[in-house]
């Protein structure tokens, strides 16, 4: 799945104004992309981060929404290099088969607020990523989720 919920947000921030440190006067901000790396648990992840800069006077501006932005893409270098469910098929899941986040985790066996805390942007351990990875791919396997569920409420 294609993440388009960060180009939105970081087109929201680009019409913004934020406080310039330099000029210490509110300034519009226009945005830039580059290649950068981090480090998370050890190992080193490139990404594409974008980050804002003074119309004004061209200094960079931290904007919030823009670091939280770049640590999902760090976050979504991580899964990717190791095989764990994007945020955004996460995201799919309740809205695919009309489900609440605790409902759906509680049918998983899992504790009440483990996949909303997934849903909000934790990292599933692999064994719980491909789970939802198939549930999310395989409406049969969901359905056999429901069934057993039913027979072991009677």
């Amino acid at each position: 799945m294609v993440n388009t919920t960060g180009i939105h947000k970081v087109r929201t921030i680009m019409s913004r104004i934020a406080f310039c440190m330099e000029c210490r006067q509110d300034v519009n901000l226009s945005l830039r992309g580059k290649t950068d790396s981090a480090e998370l648990k050890g190992e080193v992840y490139g990404f594409t981060s974008q980050n804002a800069y003074c119309n004004e006077c061209g200094t960079e501006v931290c904007v919030p929404e823009i670091e939280d932005e770049n640590l999902k893409a760090l976050y979504d270098a991580y899964r990717q290099r190791h095989g764990i469910i994007s945020l955004d098929d996460i995201r799919a899941i309740p809205e695919k088969y009309n489900i609440g986040k605790r409902r759906l985790s509680l049918l998983l066996g899992w504790g009440g607020q483990t996949f909303s805390r997934y849903y909000d942007g934790d990292m599933p351990a692999k064994q719980y990523s491909e789970t939802l990875r198939r549930i999310l791919a395989d409406p049969a396997y969901y359905l056999s989720l429901l069934e057993r569920k039913k027979q072991s409420s009677y």
